[in-house]
């Protein structure tokens, strides 16, 4: 009997409440309580179109694509992006049936909050329309490697001073930042197999509706000496004439050049080569103290530290066996023997009659005509890399060692860098260095009416290096502008050499010590040679 009692009680229980669960699945449908669709609560729309409207009103809504910094729209019907509203009702449909719609009846009939149930984001989409959109934008925003920069000086203002500037501590006020580089920037290029999954995810978030592209990146460039040129061919493109300069890091035996083949005047620079000439031929060298040395050895100091044209020319003579113009045939043919084809003399300094001119691969260039002394021709990087030659001579390498193993020595290589150390003007490039009574600099300069230059091996932040620069300017070249022109050169340089120390890792190359011969016997100040009446030095 009480099991008949409980059966009837269950009997009229289901009975009782078989037209609230019939009238609630009703009610519930299509979408019943604790169930989203995409995260959307639309439980309360029963409209198949209008539960279609609220999703594309979030899901097809414009997404921002970002490619580094760089954002970028991507709208829904650019890709054919729809949301699959039918699928989406329809799998949200299965929690009304089952164990799942009577837990959520019994939630709803008790007053219990529903378990949350997400039907995502379902959708449609042309992936070939992505995948060319995605290649579009790298086609725009791919980019190489950049390579180091430089940054000309502006002003600046500080309130505590900038020990990378040099300033005092506590300095207040406006300065000019010096030439600067920077590091070069890294390439990017577009994975687009990679990003289409994540285009896709943005498309299916409510919020955070961003996508960040997915970038193989490309280390910056290291800088180099080509960058260097680059820089200062730039800078010398405001001046007004030509510039032409050689660049040699004798550290890693690498080279900058800009213009520097082209044939210039050869002005007193050309003494360097003059005196290495004149190494080749003296049978004991300057060290031997006697007198055919010592008598040399005062031509050179006069002709490399004073600029005086009588002394090298009486160094040519030497060089030719009493006679200058076989004297400037020798210093010619020894020039050639180094493969410096467009470097010669004709006569000594100072000769009223030019002659005619001799062709070489400088002079016959058709970019570019200096008005060069027919008579005495070289180029910025013959010049440059003659005194790179002596500098490699003294630590027992290079061309002068091969070429003249038997009549060029070190030590004779030493003398001439101690010779060149005697031009103690400090103008031009070695103004231009950071520290310019502290700097270690051999250089020699040289004026004409139309051309300056400067050859200098300068012991830099990194090491020893030499640089060229020749300047020309038709009718008159002026002393200011050249000045300048060649300071700037300089400290650029300069500090490419100190920043590649810093992004490189550098060390540094402790100087040399020069020394003077054994058997040197310094000029004495109340002996002038016969001065030179040319303006050519």
């Amino acid at each position: 009997m009480r099991r008949l009692a409980t059966f009837v009680v269950i009997i009229v229980a289901v009975l009782a409440i078989f037209p609230f669960y019939t009238r609630f699945k009703v009610s519930a449908a299509p979408i019943p309580p604790g169930v989203t669709l995409g995260g959307l609560d639309l439980s309360d729309l029963k409209d198949a179109s209008e539960i279609g409207r609220h999703l594309d009103g979030v899901y097809t809504a414009p997404i921002t694509v970002r490619y580094n910094d760089e954002q970028i729209p991507l709208r829904a019907e650019d890709i054919d992006f729809r949301v699959a509203v039918d699928e989406m009702v329809d799998e949200a449909g299965k929690y009304l049936e089952g164990p799942e719609f009577l837990d959520i009846a019994f939630r709803y009939a008790v007053g219990k909050e529903q378990q949350q149930r997400d039907i995502p984001i379902r959708f449609e989409m042309n992936e070939e329309k992505l995948r060319t959109w995605l290649e579009t934008v790298a086609a725009e925003h791919d980019s190489d490697p950049q390579s180091v920069r430089l940054l000309p000086p502006t002003q600046r203002y500080t309130e505590t001073g900038s020990p990378n500037d040099n300033l005092p501590a506590g300095y207040v006020g406006s300065y000019t930042r010096d030439w600067t580089w920077v590091p070069g920037r890294p390439g990017y290029t577009l994975d687009v197999e990679a990003s289409i999954p994540v285009v896709m995810a943005a498309f299916t978030r409510q919020e955070g509706r961003e996508a960040g592209l997915v970038l193989n990146e490309t280390p910056p460039l290291p800088g180099t000496l080509d960058d260097l040129a680059r820089e200062l061919d730039s800078y010398t493109s405001n001046f007004p004439g030509f510039a032409a300069i050689y660049v040699h890091d004798l550290v890693r035996d690498e080279e900058g050049v800009v213009d520097a083949d082209v044939s210039f005047s050869g002005m007193s620079t050309l003494k360097i080569g003059i005196v290495t000439a004149i190494m080749s031929k003296l049978k004991r060298g300057v060290s031997s103290g006697d007198e055919e040395s010592v008598m040399v050895g005062q031509w050179i100091d006069y002709a490399l530290g004073e600029s005086n044209n009588y002394s090298a020319n009486q160094l040519l003579q030497y060089l030719g066996d009493g006679d200058t113009s076989a004297g400037a045939r020798a210093f010619t043919e020894f020039m050639r023997s180094l493969d410096f084809e467009s470097t010669y003399m004709q006569s000594g300094y100072d000769f009223e009659t030019q002659l005619p001119q001799i062709p070489t691969p400088g002079n016959q260039r058709e970019d570019w005509n200096t008005n060069p002394d027919s008579n005495l021709q070289s180029t910025p990087r013959e010049m440059g890399r003659i005194l790179s030659d002596v500098y490699e001579c003294t630590q027992g390498t290079g061309i002068l060692i091969e070429r003249y193993p038997d009549a060029i020595t070190p030590e004779e290589c030493d003398a001439i860098l101690y010779y060149v150390s005697h031009d103690e003007f400090q103008e031009m490039l070695w103004a231009g260095l950071p520290d310019a009574a502290k700097a270690w600099i051999v250089h020699k300069h040289g004026f004409a009416f139309e051309s300056h230059s400067d050859v200098a091996l300068i012991w830099g932040p990194a090491g020893p290096y030499v640089l060229s620069v020749f300047l020309f300017r038709q009718g008159w070249m002026d002393w200011e502008t050249s000045n300048e022109t060649l300071k700037g050169i300089s400290r650029i340089t300069w500090n490419f050499f100190e920043f590649q120390k810093e992004q490189q890792g550098w060390d540094g190359v402790e100087s040399i010590v020069l020394k003077p011969p054994s058997g040197y016997v310094p000029v004495l100040d109340s002996y002038i040679p016969v001065a030179s009446t040319g303006f050519q030095q």
